[in-house]
């Protein structure tokens, strides 16, 4: 459907009030290889920015395991002693990324293997994370070069027991995996985003297709010129084909393209 509007000048112009499904699905495939052009520039852009601009960084992880039994008590574990171990990982989760062991981690592994890190950049490279309703907890490490996220995360789980202990009384840590030599980066996921790019580029491209169309304002049937005017269409001049002098036909008159020159 369409509405007759003015313009400041007194032209009309031919408003449309929206598009039938069948009106979109004509739009989108008369502009089909615009839309697959954009969606493969848009997923090669994403792939070429992950695989050759961004830098992997590989992540190395250790599993510690809670233990709040006191020291004397019997081998059996209570529901309150799991619900308090529960409780207990947000705290120790924090201990462990704490300036007082990250920065014995730090001495450690500049003294043992050369490597040199500041406690700044250390914390920026741990991180922690709970098994929802367990005492479990893992401590990660992400780094550009994943020999050192695994000799850092080691290195944690070594140390971090020790202080948590010392922070906490009548509890204890235990490391359940150490930390194994990442073979694979963790980011970027190259796949993920460039079907990201992909997803994006088909959505973006549609959208600028059905812009370019509401924007167009040609008039190429006479349905257009009956909405435009209001008028109903008394005639159509036909589109005649007159050969040339080399046999070739060629338009002349009105109705070319779309009907009408």
């Amino acid at each position: 459907m369409a509405d007759l509007e003015y313009t400041q000048y007194g032209d009309r112009m031919l408003v449309e009030d929206g598009y039938s499904i069948r009106e979109l699905i004509d739009i989108v495939f008369a502009h089909i290889k615009m839309i697959i052009g954009i969606t493969l520039l848009a997923g090669l852009l994403a792939f070429t920015i992950s695989q050759f601009f961004i830098t992997p960084q590989y992540e190395a992880s250790v599993k510690l395991f809670v233990n709040n039994s006191r020291a004397g008590q019997t081998d059996t574990t209570s529901i309150s002693d799991l619900n308090a171990s529960e409780r207990l990982v947000n705290t120790y989760m924090e201990i462990v990324k704490s300036n007082t062991v990250l920065g014995k981690v730090a001495n450690k592994v500049a003294a043992s293997d050369n490597l040199v890190y500041s406690l700044e950049n250390l914390k920026k490279m741990v991180s922690t994370q709970a098994v929802k309703n367990t005492e479990i907890f893992y401590v990660k490490v992400t780094s550009e070069n994943p020999e050192h996220a695994q000799l850092l995360a080691n290195q944690i789980a070594a140390d971090a027991p020790v202080e948590i202990m010392d922070f906490v009384e009548a509890t204890s840590v235990k490391v359940i995996d150490n930390a194994s030599l990442p073979t694979r980066p963790a980011t970027p996921n190259v796949k993920l985003n460039t079907a990201v790019g992909l997803l994006l580029g088909l959505v973006l491209s549609v959208l600028l297709v059905l812009l370019l169309d509401m924007l167009d304002v040609t008039i190429r049937a006479e349905e257009d010129l009956k909405n435009l005017t209001g008028l109903p269409v008394l005639g159509v001049i036909p589109c005649i084909e007159v050969l040339n002098t080399k046999g070739k036909g060629k338009q002349n008159g009105f109705g070319g393209k779309y009907g009408y020159q």
